[in-house]
């Protein structure tokens, strides 16, 4: 493209120099002989020019494109994670989420008293508790299919009698006991088989169980 411009350039001052000298009637008029060429070049540096500019336009056009499909999928992007924001956090609030459970070690067999660590685990989540206002707990209490051995005391009476006593720890530690709910399942839920002493320690459990303030959103 240089070399071209450089050529019209050169040939532009050449013709120059020979219209003056026509004019001056120092030279004979006649067509001089590299005229053709000159047409040549001239017709051959406007396609070049115009080839440049086509391929401008449509380099731009493809710009152009992709910018706007880059757009649309951005937007495509931006929508779908709003749906999935708008379906995941009712659920996350909504949802009952377990603070604790604790296991067959918590009670020796029969008993309803619970051990130094558990005492420790429900500190740790008391202040949770209090600061959900609205919130409620759910205290619910399992055993195995043991039979208790006492008189009037059976499973289900033997796991309400031990939701109760979490329950008692909570209000002691300042939660409202209108916020509490102690419930006793007895061995109508294991959640694994009462065939095997792990199976059995596993069964004898109580979930505590934090449930948001219904109506919330």
């Amino acid at each position: 493209m240089r070399v071209i411009i450089i050529g019209l350039s050169i040939i532009f001052f050449t013709l120059s120099a020979i219209i003056t000298f026509k004019a001056q009637g120092l030279l004979p008029v006649q067509k001089p002989p590299y005229q053709d060429n000159l047409e040549d070049i001239t017709s051959e540096s406007s396609n070049i020019i115009k080839k440049l500019v086509e391929d401008q336009e449509t380099n731009r056009a493809i710009v152009a494109d992709l910018q706007a499909t880059i757009t649309q999928l951005e937007d495509k992007l931006k929508t779908k994670e709003q749906v999935l924001e708008s379906v995941k956090t009712p659920d996350a609030e909504n949802t009952p989420r377990t603070l604790a459970v604790f296991d067959g070690g918590t009670f020796s067999p029969g008993k309803i008293a619970i051990n130094e660590v558990a005492l420790s685990t429900i500190e740790n989540f008391v202040g949770e508790i209090s600061a959900a206002q609205g919130s409620r707990v759910i205290i619910e209490g399992h055993t195995d299919n043991i039979p208790t051995g006492k008189l009037n005391v059976d499973n289900m009476d033997l796991s309400l009698r031990r939701a109760r006593a979490i329950a008692n720890i909570l209000i002691s530690h300042g939660i409202s006991p209108d916020r509490i709910s102690a419930i006793g399942y007895g061995d109508a839920q294991p959640i694994d088989s009462n065939d095997t002493e792990e199976g059995r320690v596993k069964n004898r459990r109580v979930e505590v169980k934090l449930v948001p303030k219904e109506g919330k959103n």
